[in-house]
């Protein structure tokens, strides 16, 4: 294949041309110095090629298969200079006997009718630059901090290496997502061992964006700090959708003028907005020593001491089961619904009734904000969806066609999809409830829980056959199906890096899983009841019931007890400093991320079905089969 784009200029139409072809086959420009590409089905050493990935006027990378081995798939990196085979030699003895989750593998270098070639692990997904451009807003912060901590965990353990591997062109091009969330750092192009000042570290820049002052001048003076700048320049155009200044213009000014994030996106928080123009800081003594510095900074956390929580409020509906709750993300609303057809707002600062969302024609048993907008979802056992505007409590629309009761309601992270489930199929529709696809269980199994990954490219589904099944969203394949559970998946929650899932059974057990491989991290199987409810600790360390363990190394950290009955549901404080827990002993407990006990809340009358924490921390909605919703404060 031959691309109309002269190798010497760079002009051309960029078309693609027969091998055989003389010139142009659009534009009509002579192909003598155009880009040659290999052909799908063309074999280069042991690789078959698959397809091209992407080409420049100095090489290509292609996906290809390895011909000695079916099951492996390869990107296979080309050069066209022969001054390049050298660097991807140098490339390849750096960077093939390293080992972590976040880099891709390297195999093998070799030579080709005068082309060199790389050959790497091959990483489906997408860049962080795809799935920014793919979005209409700036990425959220509770995703990128997962992907935070993922790559200054791999900075750290390339810059302790002996010497130091400097990328020097971190960007979110070069970062890649995996379908199960694993992020991956590509393109060691511009790499460099140690802070030594070589020839060879001044061939190429970076990009210009992200590159810090010192890798301007051409000294190839760069360390650990420079790699830090470029990955804080990343993040700073994820969260604002905005390329940041370069530096060199930072340096023109006495005061600098790059904005910080939290004042382009109001939904940054300012500990990590400070933390990443930290990072920018202009002089390499300004910026954090090293990764670890980095990533502790991004998830710092302000602490704060509970006593206790006293009751509030008590909001009385109609003497009928309340199943569910749900907080608006602005925290100015709470939602509850159950057995009397109605969804009730309140006003959660003195508990005074907002209105009743009236409609449904059986119980409401399912409750989900839209995350940017005052959009309220209901789901009903009347087989219907219902959005209602809550500045109005008008009911935008209705959704129908599900043939059988909604039992769960999902927003997409992004708020553009509503996922639903009813009987044996999750539907999506789109915000304003218009259908956009069904995906069905082949099997026929009924849907009992639904979770968005923190991305949104993948959703999990919790059924009765006892399996779970995560459907990749851009295609709507099956990924992995989970077996393991005995019973009904009644309850499913991600990590918030999207890294593990956890589910919860009715065979009584709590599943961890990492995603990586779709096998069993841990089980605890110690609960004499249905484990029904599962929440996430903030900063993505995993916990279910009161039973407490790491997601790091899956270890059992400490069993708390006290509740005298099966734990129905659990949920930290939004600050992680707190996890209430709520059963059908009828109360409530406070604990400590440590797993002391805090308090122990009474006042309802019948088991404790829901618990809600308010975005701000400092109050908690319990919902019971007494008909009550109560307010706490936290003291």
């Amino acid at each position: 294949m031959l691309i109309c784009q002269d190798q010497r200029s760079g002009y051309g139409c960029g078309a693609e041309n027969p091998d055989d072809a003389a010139n142009c086959q659009r534009c009509g420009m002579a192909l003598r110095f155009a880009v040659h590409l290999q052909n799908p089905g063309t074999v280069v050493g042991h690789y078959q090629i698959v397809r091209m990935i992407g080409y420049g006027s100095y090489g290509a990378v292609y996906e290809a298969q390895d011909c000695r081995d079916a099951t492996r798939k390869v990107a296979l990196k080309e050069t066209f200079e022969a001054a390049m085979i050298v660097r991807f030699q140098r490339e390849f003895d750096a960077l093939a006997h390293l080992s972590h989750p976040n880099l891709p593998h390297y195999y093998e270098v070799f030579e080709a009718d005068g082309c060199g070639y790389l050959v790497m692990e091959f990483i489906p997904g997408q860049s962080l630059d795809e799935i920014l451009n793919r979005q209409k807003a700036p990425l959220s912060e509770q995703f990128l901090i997962g992907y935070a901590e993922q790559l200054c965990d791999l900075l750290t353990y390339l810059h302790s290496q002996h010497p130091p591997v400097l990328h020097r062109d971190i960007k979110p091009a070069n970062i890649r997502v995996t379908p199960e969330g694993v992020v991956k750092l590509v393109d060691f192009g511009l790499f460099k061992q140690g802070i030594q000042r070589t020839r060879q570290t001044l061939h190429g820049l970076g990009t210009l964006e992200y590159m810090p002052l010192e890798q301007f001048d051409w000294s190839g003076g760069t360390d650990q700090r420079s790699d830090i700048y470029s990955l804080g320049a990343t993040f700073y155009h994820l969260l604002t959708r905005r390329y940041p200044i370069s530096a060199p213009k930072r340096m023109t000014k006495e005061k600098d003028p790059l904005r910080p994030p939290h004042r382009l996106n109001g939904h940054v928080s300012r500990h990590v907005s400070d933390a990443i123009m930290r990072a920018m800081s202009r002089l390499p003594l300004d910026r954090y020593p090293n990764a670890e510095a980095f990533k502790r900074d991004l998830l710092g956390k302000t602490q704060r001491y509970i006593r206790g929580a006293q009751m509030r409020e008590r909001l009385v509906d109609q003497g009928l089961f309340i199943y569910t709750l749900a907080w608006h993300p602005g925290g100015h609303i709470l939602a509850s619904s159950g057995e009397d057809r109605m969804v009730h707002l309140w006003r959660p600062h003195d508990g005074a009734p907002l209105g009743s969302l009236r409609g449904h024609q059986s119980k409401v048993q399912a409750l989900a904000w839209h995350p940017d907008e005052d959009l309220l979802a209901s789901a009903s056992a009347d087989r219907t969806i219902r959005l209602w505007r809550s500045t109005d409590l008008s009911c935008v629309t209705t959704i129908t066609g599900h043939r059988e009761p909604v039992t769960c309601l999902a927003w997409s992270p992004d708020g553009e999809v509503l996922a639903s489930g009813s009987g044996d199929t999750v539907y999506l529709w789109a915000a304003d409830g218009t259908p956009m696809s069904e995906i069905h269980c082949p099997e026929r199994a009924k849907v009992y829980s639904l979770a968005w990954r923190p991305d949104g490219q993948m959703l999990a589904v919790g059924y009765d056959d006892h399996q779970i099944r995560l459907w990749q969203m851009a295609e709507q394949l099956s990924v992995f199906s989970l077996q393991g559970h005995t019973g009904c998946v009644y309850s499913l929650a991600w990590s918030p890096d999207g890294q593990s899932l956890a589910s919860a059974s009715a065979d009584s057990s709590l599943r961890l899983w990492r995603l990586a491989n779709g096998r069993l991290v841990d089980e605890l199987r110690r609960h004499k009841n249905w484990a029904a409810k599962l929440a996430w600790h903030p900063d993505g360390s995993g916990e279910e019931q009161p039973w407490l363990w790491r997601v790091s190394d899956t270890s059992l950290c400490l069993i708390v007890t006290g509740h005298r009955n099966y734990v129905y549901c659990v949920a930290w404080s939004p600050d992680g400093q707190v996890l209430a827990s709520c059963g059908a002993d009828s109360t409530l407990r406070l604990w400590r991320n440590d797993g002391s006990p805090i308090s122990l809340l009474m006042g309802h009358s019948d088991w404790v079905q829901a618990v809600a924490w308010s975005p701000d921390g400092n109050s908690l909605a319990s919902a019971s089969l007494d008909g009550s919703v109560q307010l706490w404060s936290m003291v």
